[in-house]
């Protein structure tokens, strides 16, 4: 419950661009909404991909200027859920795709839909076919990115989006 209301604390009113993982961390410590002193695993390196600085700032100002760039990081399965290597398994990810597909449409609604993890790759094409109703932005490959490999800067200019002005 915890998460979700982190989360839902940061959460942009207009959704620009949805980064959506398989599962979601299993230490708090890596996950994005969690952060208390510094960002670690998945979340640091989304930050630096999306060239939001968080040297000498707080996190709650990095998840703010994260928030107003209309950006929200979200998981098929939100509860951490892992097989023996870590990673979530196919058939938990294959039930919780059809929630998760109805959620971006009908509530998050947002412009662009960027998957991170090669977990989600077998379902690139379901993606693509439920016409989630936004913009599916992939890799070069047409796979989902690899959050350990996303350079510094990388994803901003692929995804390039208004921010949402301040009220």
């Amino acid at each position: 419950m915890k998460r979700l209301e982190s989360m839902t604390r940061y959460r942009p009113i207009h959704v620009q661009a949805l980064f959506l993982g398989a599962g979601s961390p299993a230490a708090d410590t890596g996950y994005l909404y969690s952060a208390e002193n510094e960002f670690r695993g998945e979340g640091l390196a989304l930050l630096g991909a999306l060239g939001i600085d968080c040297q000498e700032k707080s996190t709650q100002a990095v998840l703010t200027d994260f928030q107003r760039r209309g950006y929200l990081l979200t998981y098929v399965l939100e509860c951490p859920s892992q097989s023996e290597d870590g990673q979530p398994t196919q058939q938990l990810l294959e039930r919780g795709l059809a929630t998760t597909v109805v959620r971006i449409r009908r509530s998050l609604k947002p412009k662009k839909v960027i998957l991170l993890g090669g977990e989600l790759d077998p379902f690139v094409d379901r993606f693509t076919k439920e016409a989630v109703g936004a913009e599916l932005v992939l890799s070069e490959g047409g796979c989902a990115f690899r959050p350990e490999q996303l350079a510094p800067g990388s994803l901003e200019a692929l995804i390039r989006v208004t921010p949402v002005p301040s009220l």
